[in-house]
């Protein structure tokens, strides 16, 4: 059976002197691996589409729930990425991002939509920080993936960003007010380097202003095509940025190395 998809292309993986496997990307079928034969020659006829960073156009064939790939056609690539290291470093963390929470074989058409608004934006929009960039995505992906916090008010008093500082507690997922803060946390503890709780559950409480809460807020709720559309303090970004990291990577339970390669 044929199939015809378009998808972002996530993962070489070469298998033979002559074929590949891809890891691709498709709002249809969610994250699937299609065999590639021919795709190493330097000029195969499915070279310039099977790409990493390439958003192109699959006629897949499907035989005992195996895909081999039988024509392509490239819709859009990413290859300017590679120009600039920090870019293509926060590129291809996207892509390992989405390969590792992403579903196979279950329609994922809203984070195929957010990799590609964001290769976008790291592409076109030269006056954004790319720490901007990354953590409104990494919000939006925690919003798509399921555990999205609750940062509308203080989960205590119920009030909302008038506070001087916030405290996201990245655990549970809720925010608290300065007020709420000093007589709400749990006590902790060092138990082999980290700290916990009573109950041994870990604890990591974020001080964040007022501007990066809302920051985060607009990550979480707007418009997909409006994702990117403020900017943030150039004081408020470390921390705006390092919270949604530390969010996103506690709550998946896995570190992307790739980002072991930026230096900000």
């Amino acid at each position: 059976m044929l199939h015809t998809l378009k998808g972002l292309v996530l993962r070489e993986t070469p298998v033979s002197d002559n074929s590949k496997y891809i890891n691709i990307l498709t709002a249809e079928r969610g994250r699937i691996s299609v065999l590639v034969r021919g795709a190493l020659r330097l000029r195969g006829p499915h070279t310039g589409a099977t790409q990493i960073f390439c958003y192109s156009e699959f006629v897949i064939y499907e035989h005992n729930d195996k895909y081999t790939l039988n024509d392509s056609s490239l819709i859009e690539n990413y290859f300017h990425l590679c120009e600039d290291f920090d870019k293509m470093t926060v590129g291809t963390y996207i892509l390992n991002t989405v390969e590792y929470i992403s579903n196979e074989e279950q329609p994922e058409p809203q984070m195929l939509r957010l990799a590609l608004n964001t290769l976008w934006a790291l592409t076109h929009y030269k006056d954004k920080d790319l720490r901007l960039i990354k953590g409104v995505y990494e919000m939006r992906l925690a919003f798509l993936a399921g555990f999205a916090p609750n940062i509308v008010n203080c989960q205590c008093c119920g009030h909302g960003v008038e506070s001087e500082r916030l405290y996201l507690n990245v655990m549970e997922g809720t925010m608290l007010c300065r007020h709420c803060s000093d007589t709400s946390f749990k006590p902790v503890h060092l138990e082999n380097d980290r700290e916990v709780d009573d109950m041994r559950t870990a604890q990591i409480i974020i001080s964040l202003a007022p501007a990066s809460v809302l920051a985060m807020q607009h990550a979480l709720y707007a418009d997909m095509s409006k994702l990117f559309s403020f900017v943030l303090a150039d004081e408020l970004l470390p921390e705006f940025s390092s919270a949604c990291e530390k969010y996103l990577e506690n709550h998946v339970d896995h570190h992307f190395q790739v980002l072991d390669m930026l230096v900000w």
